[in-house]
């Protein structure tokens, strides 16, 4: 939801309280640098999900000076409920399709804020919410349509216990790789996926992290310029080496997947074909 964000918008929760007074009292320098690396993704929720997106990383906060919840990812973004109500449409529109919201942090979340988001989520998407299961076994695409299930909410908080509808972070691996090296970075996601278990959803970032200094030796540049384009070749050419399904890739994800005409996203369909085209030699 990074799309949503505004260069003169607030600093987030999610940045150091150092970060946060130079946005305060240095907003003129210091916000239109945070700006820039803090989009991931330029295509509104619309575009994306007609891209073939169908897993969303979310990242959401509060302010301190109204009730509202906001996406955030170094800047505020905008308020989540005009972006969540647009993927709720899309998703009557497209009755086959099954996506995954992925809730992955919270901050400057009271119990109360908890409470009304789910409450948001439980009345966008209602019958669409596809309910917990311990197992996967019984979890296809065929049982998706079939039951008219087309969300999969995963609510990386303790709050989700509470609800039946919301499935745990323990049940979705997300390891982070933490780099700005792309060998690294490759290095991170083959470990990892070797050693995901079977018995859960496990999710591939395919990313790189710019850390503080990073930022300052590159205080011109962006995330896209910078980071993206010398990573996005090798992760596509990372996905078409790999396999889809048991003990393959699960869920992969990346930063500006409508670079190259959503040649990211059309990587990861095609791989997906070796996966049917496996099971229909058997």
């Amino acid at each position: 939801m990074t799309y949503t964000i505004n260069r003169n918008n607030d600093v987030g929760p999610d940045e150091p309280r150092y970060i946060r007074a130079l946005g305060r009292y240095c907003s003129f320098v210091s916000k239109p640098i945070l700006f820039n690396w803090s989009i991931t993704q330029h295509e509104n929720i619309k575009n994306q999900l007609d891209g073939g997106i169908r897993y969303l990383d979310l990242r959401v906060a509060t302010k301190p000076t109204d009730g509202y919840i906001y996406f955030v990812h170094g800047l505020y973004g905008s308020k989540i409920y005009q972006p969540l109500q647009e993927i709720a449409e899309w998703l009557s529109y497209h009755s086959n399709e099954i996506v995954i919201l992925d809730f992955q942090h919270f901050y400057s979340f009271s119990e109360m804020n908890h409470r009304h988001l789910i409450e948001t989520i439980f009345q966008l998407f209602r019958t669409k919410l596809c309910p917990l299961a311990s197992t996967f076994d019984h979890i296809t695409l065929h049982w998706l349509n079939l039951e008219k299930y087309q969300v999969v909410i995963i609510y990386r908080n303790a709050y989700a216990q509470n609800y039946s509808n919301l499935w745990p972070s323990g049940l979705w691996r997300t390891p982070w790789p933490n780099t700005v090296r792309v060998n690294e970075l490759i290095n991170f996601l083959d470990i990892e996926l070797k050693a995901r278990s079977l018995e859960i959803g496990f999710i591939s970032q395919c990313v790189l992290t710019p850390d503080i200094p990073y930022v300052l030796k590159h205080l011109c540049g962006t995330l896209q310029r910078n980071l993206v384009s010398v990573c996005q070749k090798t992760v596509i050419s990372w996905v078409n080496q790999k396999r889809p399904g048991h003990g393959g890739l699960n869920i992969v994800i990346a930063d500006f997947i409508s670079d190259n005409n959503f040649l990211f996203c059309k990587t990861v369909i095609d791989n997906n074909k070796k996966f049917l085209n496996a099971q229909y030699s058997m």
